[in-house]
């Protein structure tokens, strides 16, 4: 019987495209070990049958298995066996696909935000406000009400707090910008100190989660924003204690001037993506407060 064709280290490596570092490693971990070594240089001699075995791990390395899977295929004399782990390898695969086909869903919802931003942000001067009357639809939000400071820090840390909370619930997924209500005047409030309720849009991932419209019955951290007519003032800038009372003040004038009154709190929603939240100067800000025509006797 001929011998089997012999080939060194080097030469293994050049005709399976490895390294001969790559070779080395899978010999210690008893992946693929050289048919011969030389007992007195230490040299390493691979086999026609070696080459096949590195052959099959570069083949499932393409099927992402794992080094430590693809030795128990290796070493398994059953096909039913291997079958059973493509099988459990094809579900692992078609979970992380799902996965994955949410995330891109995720990214383009994201990417779409972030040109709608840039479109509406080169629109908007620094030193203009632009004050509108709206008809806005009633908005589902998780929210955390509690006294703080209304900073850029403090307002970070209390949106972060707020999006954990969520990601815990495994019925909900945010939904929009974020918000923060404000629970007392803006034109006297202390911003170090005031009675605020950070919100972020949600929908629910499971319909019988909907649960029943009875605020009553409602979890505690769901609400919902009431749908109605809301006069608004949108501008570039995070908000500032000076320029909060003058945008509201110049809304209140123009409630006034139009035969309006305020019918709840004032609320600030934040046209920004969470990537820009250490930027600033790039806040696009909306200054909502719902408003109903004044009664006239």
């Amino acid at each position: 019987m001929a011998k089997d064709q012999l080939y060194t280290i080097g030469q293994a490596a050049k005709i399976c495209n490895l390294s001969v570092q790559t070779l080395r490693f899978y010999d210690k971990i008893n992946l693929v070990k050289p048919g011969e070594t030389d007992p007195f240089t230490g040299y390493r001699y691979y086999s026609n049958i070696n080459l096949l075995h590195i052959k099959i791990v570069q083949d499932m390395k393409v099927l992402q298995f794992s080094l430590e899977e693809i030795g128990q295929v290796i070493g398994s004399r059953s096909l039913d066996e291997i079958r059973s782990m493509m099988m459990q390898k094809h579900e692992e695969t078609l979970l992380k696909l799902n996965e994955l086909k949410q995330v891109a869903g995720s990214l383009e919802q994201r990417i779409g935000q972030l040109d709608f931003l840039k479109e509406l942000g080169h629109g908007i001067p620094e030193t203009d406000v632009l004050v509108e009357l709206k008809y806005l639809p009633q908005r589902r939000i998780a929210s955390l009400r509690k006294r703080s400071g209304c900073g850029l820090e403090a307002s970070v840390i209390g949106f972060t707090e707020l999006y954990h909370f969520i990601e815990q619930q495994e019925c909900l997924q945010a939904d929009g910008y974020i918000m923060t209500i404000y629970h007392e005047d803006l034109l006297t409030f202390d911003r170090d100190d005031v009675d605020l309720e950070r919100c972020i849009p949600v929908r629910l991932e499971q319909e019988e989660l909907e649960g029943p419209e009875d605020p009553a019955q409602r979890p505690d951290y769901l609400s919902t924003i009431p749908e109605g007519h809301y006069i608004t003032a949108l501008y570039c800038g995070i908000p500032n204690a000076d320029s909060c009372k003058q945008i509201y003040h110049r809304l209140l004038t123009w409630m006034d001037t139009g035969g309006y009154e305020a019918c709840g709190p004032a609320m600030e929603q934040y046209l920004v993506d969470m990537s820009q939240m250490m930027k600033p100067e790039e806040f696009i800000v909306e200054l909502q407060v719902p408003v109903r025509k004044r009664l006239t006797l």
